[in-house]
């Protein structure tokens, strides 16, 4: 039992806890940089009065998840890769969020600049995998026992997943809620997964992401206080990838992360339709949470149907085990 308790209950209430004391405190230092958000003129004019709204907010649920990472590093191997990958993204993030929202560069990190970025904390997360740890980056195959091991293709693999990832939770990020609710439960699967394959730094540091973002959205669901930007949305695509990674389930991330793709297809379908056809849409408008919106979806109503669809493919994927 007390194991049970160190692994999963502390890192969970703590770092929900430290979340919605620190919350106020970050809001409040947001406005004082003016650091709020810029909503597209062509976008959905509902959006247009989250114009202001303090953005890098991801440093709410980071914060936490950083101490328990800091706590429980030493003793459990998984940790620390987890954090190398979840902090690194989340760092690229803040620097776009900064340059955009408190320098008011509006163009941010130029895409380049993102994809090196994140190429260089992909290959300083696999290189630490590899050399410090007894972790492989071979990929457990859903509802059988089959383990793929890609050998010298496997960082390039890496590095696919990672990118995809963390685009999906980037485009996600766009109402009040979604991309932490729809995380929040992603966590909780891994928290049961880890607890299934034993991996104990996966637990720890699933449930501690779980509760961090159930204490962020105190402040994020609708009418949201403050949003993640970049700064939590890249964060939570390295969060998913490294630990799905550790616990050798980077191809669940498509059964569990089902709608961080989704809004990832729509958009390249959207621009891709969009030029073939010199003007014509697929989607009313894209990411696809916005689609809905447009076809008279409340924000409420898109984070409640898309973190129910979430929930069952977490457990159509815990049955793949």
């Amino acid at each position: 039992m007390n194991d049970y308790v160190m692994r999963t209950i502390i890192p969970t209430f703590v770092s929900f806890f430290i979340a919605v004391v620190i919350g106020p405190k970050v809001i409040d230092l947001l406005r004082r940089l003016k650091a709020g958000q810029t909503e597209r003129e062509e976008g959905l004019e509902s959006h247009q009065k989250k114009t202001g709204t303090p953005t890098m907010g991801g440093i709410i649920f980071l914060i936490p998840f950083l101490i328990i990472g800091i706590f429980y590093g030493a003793s459990h191997k998984e940790v620390i890769p987890v954090l190398i990958l979840t902090f690194g993204f989340g760092l690229i993030g803040f620097l776009d969020d900064y340059i955009k929202v408190v320098r008011k560069h509006n163009l941010g990190l130029r895409a380049w600049q993102k994809i090196l970025g994140q190429f260089v904390i992909t290959v300083v997360f696999a290189l630490y995998v590899q050399k410090f740890t007894d972790i492989s980056l071979a990929m457990r195959v859903p509802f059988t026992a089959i383990a793929l091991d890609f050998g010298f293709w496997n960082i390039p693999i890496l590095f696919f997943i990672a990118l995809g990832t963390a685009n999906g939770t980037n485009f996600t990020d766009g109402v009040d809620g979604l991309c932490a609710s729809v995380t929040a439960v992603v966590a909780g699967f891994f928290a049961v997964a880890a607890m299934h394959y034993m991996s104990t730094g996966a637990e720890v540091m699933s449930c501690a992401m779980m509760g961090a973002l159930l204490g962020y959205l105190v402040y994020n669901v609708y009418p949201g206080k403050v949003m993640m930007g970049d700064t939590g949305s890249l964060a939570i695509g390295g969060f998913v990838t490294a630990t799905a990674y550790v616990m050798n389930m980077p191809i669940f991330i498509v059964i569990v992360g089902f709608i961080y793709a989704f809004e990832v297809i729509s958009v390249i379908l959207q621009v891709s339709y969009f030029k073939l056809t010199h003007g014509k849409r697929i989607f009313r408008m894209a990411p696809i949470h916005h689609h809905f919106e447009k076809g008279g979806w409340s924000e409420t109503k898109v984070v409640n149907v898309f973190t129910t669809i979430t929930v069952l493919l977490c457990i159509l994927a815990y049955a793949g085990l």
